[in-house]
């Protein structure tokens, strides 16, 4: 995960606010404003071992508690409001909407999947990163760090979030080293237990998708460029990360299987969830 100790950070999400403890001992940015989406009374009750004290010690940290990245009145009202924009980055560690126990809930949502309020949940953050979070002379990225296992697999992030968004753009990815955030730990978003650790990927959107003649650091704006973007090449299935395809028929047996056609459906139900 590429980061500069100058930039001002905004992290999305943490939920024992360990990732955001260790990315201020270990990087020291110029400022950091880390947000979890439980009350902090609720934080405290559903983990026993979590990073609070370790964090507002000082005037260039904050901590938000109740922030709900989709809902700009859980924000302070400036940030809504004024759009007083004021971050260079913003990360989202491994997203994944809570366990809603209210069956209420899911026949509100009526035949929407999960799946597809996964990626609802991220497309709205990447909407609200370049409308109200990042600053427009900043280097203005989003990170969202997945990985290669379920659910996070099965959300095309790459291909599928920004679709139809003129203002922000995917520009790649990069591998994500836990070991340089020690006291990370992945965390379970429902209840007190920590996750199998598996290897992170962060993809990169930006509404910069070339450095301006000014730039002091053109890799701010390219560093994601590292990893080729290969199931984005021709002959290869985007929403499955397959191939590439050697014929025609090695292609139409692939769009023949159980995992395509699942994956098709979850592109489907979500193309139809944006319109």
């Amino acid at each position: 995960m590429y980061i500069k100790p100058n930039w001002r950070i905004l992290t999305i999400g943490d939920g024992d606010l360990s990732f955001s403890a260790s990315l201020w001992q270990n990087f020291q940015p110029k400022q950091l404003t880390a947000t979890v989406f439980d009350s902090q009374q609720t934080l405290e009750d559903k983990y026993q071992h979590h990073a609070i004290d370790q964090l507002n010690t000082d005037s260039n940290q904050q901590v938000l508690f109740g922030f709900d990245v989709t809902n700009p009145k859980t924000w302070p009202k400036d940030w809504s409001v004024l759009k007083e924009q004021q971050f260079d980055l913003v990360i989202f560690q491994f997203p994944l909407v809570p366990a809603f126990e209210d069956p209420e809930f899911f026949h509100k949502m009526g035949d929407i999947s999960v799946n597809t309020l996964n990626r609802l949940l991220l497309r709205q953050y990447l909407v609200h990163c370049e409308k109200y979070f990042l600053d427009p002379d900043g280097p203005q990225l989003c990170y969202i760090t997945s990985k290669d296992v379920k659910p996070y697999c099965e959300w095309n992030i790459e291909n599928s979030l920004n679709r139809d968004l003129e203002n922000i753009q995917y520009l790649g990815s990069m591998l994500f080293d836990i070991n340089k955030f020690p006291g990370y730990k992945v965390r379970n978003v429902d209840r007190d237990k920590h996750v199998k650790d598996t290897q992170g990927i962060t993809c990169v959107w930006s509404p910069k998708t070339q450095p301006s003649e000014n730039s002091e650091n053109h890799d701010e704006r390219l560093i994601a460029r590292l990893e080729s973007k290969t199931h984005q090449e021709k002959d290869c299935c985007k929403i499955c990360k397959a191939g590439p395809f050697v014929s025609t028929q090695d292609k139409i047996l692939h769009e023949q299987t159980k995992k395509h056609r699942l994956m098709q459906q979850y592109e489907d139900q979500f193309n139809q969830a944006i319109l």
